[in-house]
């Protein structure tokens, strides 16, 4: 049964993605203006094979994964701590909230600039970039999670002797887990387009970022493409081994949500 769920779920997935090979293929074939500028669907993965027979995509890959991973484990950890505590406070959440309001709706590319001024073109203004998109994407689902807590757990936690810290960790996160995973979901997309603009602006130090922009310079746009899928492929690879399987082994194993009702 599971195996013919599964079977369905990726036929199922697989029809946008064959829905645009076909206009790709129409488009390529019938409209002789769009031949010059983009390849042959039948040149991608001839393209895709050398990038790899190469190393240059496992080396690109790496180097985005090391301008990626730090700062948003270091966004994460802050956000949870800072973001429980303005849950769970009253005078902390007026002090931080109006400066966080003012910081979310700003796509974080636009700091950039500014970024360069004090850090130059550096791998550190690439780590700001991300750590300001991701963190405020997170914190927010944290202080939610926590503010929407059944404040019987609470009171029944006090009532068995359960200190401060302990409440927090053995009630409040686990109580706010959905939320904060939700967050870590925003925050980890959020991040990963503003890796790949960053990159692009600073090219010194960039991955598939910098590989996208010299090679539309180079009008190579079969190397824009594959760049585009690896972003993609890594995009779907993370979510569906970190994500859904972090929610898998704690929502559904705490009872948060039931096994048949995981889409």
């Amino acid at each position: 049964m599971k195996s013919i769920l599964l079977i369905r779920k990726l036929v199922l997935g697989a029809i946008p993605f064959l829905a645009i090979l076909i206009l790709w293929y129409i488009l390529y074939y019938f409209n002789q203006s769009v031949t010059r500028l983009i390849p042959s669907p039948n040149e991608i993965p001839s393209s895709f094979m050398q990038l790899i027979a190469d190393g240059t995509l496992s080396g690109l890959i790496l180097t985005s994964l090391f301008n990626l991973i730090p700062p948003f484990i270091l966004a994460m950890i802050c956000a949870v701590v800072l973001g429980t505590v303005m849950g769970r406070n009253r005078t902390v959440y007026q002090i931080f909230h109006p400066i966080l309001s003012a910081i979310y709706p700003i796509p974080s590319l636009v700091w950039l600039p500014f970024i360069i001024l004090f850090l130059g073109f550096t791998r550190e203004a690439i780590w700001f970039v991300i750590f300001i998109s991701s963190f405020v994407r997170i914190i927010y689902n944290v202080i939610s999670g926590v503010q929407n807590i059944n404040i019987e757990y609470i009171l029944a936690a006090k009532n068995l002797g359960f200190n401060k810290p302990k409440i927090v960790l053995d009630v409040i996160l686990p109580c706010a887990l959905p939320s904060i995973i939700t967050g870590l979901r925003i925050g980890f997309g959020s991040a990963w387009r503003s890796l790949i603009g960053a990159e692009m602006l600073v090219v010194t130090l960039g991955g598939l970022g910098k590989f996208i922009w010299v090679a539309q310079w180079s009008f190579d746009f079969d190397k824009v493409i594959v760049g585009i899928i690896t972003i993609s492929l890594i995009s779907i690879f993370i979510e569906e081994i970190i994500f859904k399987r972090l929610e898998k082994n704690v929502l559904v194993k705490w009872g948060f949500i039931r096994e048949e009702y995981k889409i």
